[in-house]
C-alpha cells in the first residue's frame, strides 16, 4: 500500500521515502530534532516529553517504526517539513480496517491550517483506501487538537477513557 497523498498546500508520503531533492533538510533525524520540542512534545505521554537530540530524535524514530507507519508533511511551495502523523491498525483486521492516528504540527507552523488540512487529507487516503475507521485520543488540555479534529468532522466517542485523553472516532464508511 502506498502511503502518500498531496491536499493543496502539502506533499505528504511515507517518512523514509522522500528523495533529497524534495526537502529543504533531508536528514530525518534533523527534522524530527526541530519539530519535537518542548511545546509540541507537552501533550505526549511522559517518556516522549521534552527536549529532544540527535540521539533521542534517533531513537525515537526506531521506535515508532517499530510499532505504526508515519507519514512526513512537507509545505510544497517551501520544501520545509511541517509534521507528521503516524497510525497503525487497531481492532479486528479480519472484517474492517480501523486506523488509531496521532499526528504532530510543527510549531512554527501553528495557526496556519496545517493540521486541520493534513488531518484532511489523511481522511480522504483512508476512504480510497478502504479504511473504515480512524480513531485518535487527544489529551483533554489540547485545545487546538481537538479543534483540528472537529473541523474534520470526528466525534467524540468517550471523554477521559483513560482518565487522561479523549477517543474521537470518524467514520469513513457513509
Amino acid at each position: 500500500m502506498l502511503y502518500h497523498f498531496t491536499t493543496e498546500r502539502l506533499i505528504a508520503k511515507e517518512w523514509h521515502s522522500f528523495e533529497e531533492e524534495e526537502l529543504n533538510q533531508p536528514d530525518l533525524v534533523d527534522i524530527i530534532e526541530n519539530i519535537l520540542v518542548p511545546d509540541v512534545t507537552k501533550t505526549f505521554p511522559r517518556m516522549w516529553q521534552g527536549n529532544y537530540n540527535r540521539q533521542r530524535a534517533q531513537g525515537w524514530i526506531e521506535d515508532i517504526d517499530s510499532e505504526a507507519k508515519t507519514v512526513l508533511a512537507v509545505d510544497k511551495e517551501t520544501k520545509n517539513a511541517i509534521g507528521f502523523l503516524n497510525f497503525y491498525k487497531v481492532g479486528n483486521r479480519r472484517t474492517a480496517t480501523n486506523f488509531h492516528v496521532g499526528y504532530v504540527v510543527s510549531r512554527e507552523m501553528w495557526s496556519q491550517g496545517f493540521g486541520t488540512e493534513f488531518v484532511e487529507g489523511f481522511i480522504d487516503w483512508c476512504k480510497k483506501n478502504e479504511v473504515s475507521t480512524v480513531l485518535a485520543k487527544v489529551a483533554p488540555d489540547n485545545v487546538a487538537s481537538i479543534r483540528v479534529l472537529e473541523k474534520n468532522n470526528f466525534l467524540t466517542e468517550r471523554k477521559d477513557t483513560d482518565g487522561v485523553s479523549h477517543l474521537f472516532v470518524y467514520d469513513c464508511v457513509e
